[in-house]
């Protein structure tokens, strides 16, 4: 499945490099592009989504939004 997170602050290049090394070392999560402001990548499970938002947020990256809506309040029909 493919996914994408919306992110904030923007990505800069020596944080791009690193959200790469970091997310590479995760087993389950394949086929990583970032932009500025969002990192798209596919994934197995939903333990494999967690996964990343953790990576993420300890790089000092918050989720605004994510295409899967596990942010949403309600969930989709």
């Amino acid at each position: 499945m493919k996914t994408t997170f919306e992110v904030q602050p923007n990505i800069s290049g020596p944080k791009k490099k690193r959200i790469l090394e970091n997310l590479a070392t995760l087993e389950q999560i394949w086929n990583i592009a970032i932009d500025s402001a969002s990192v798209s990548f596919d994934y197995m499970t939903w333990a494999d989504l967690q996964a990343v938002r953790r990576e993420l947020q300890e790089l000092g990256f918050r989720i605004i939004n994510d295409t899967q809506r596990f942010d949403s309040p309600q969930k989709p029909i």
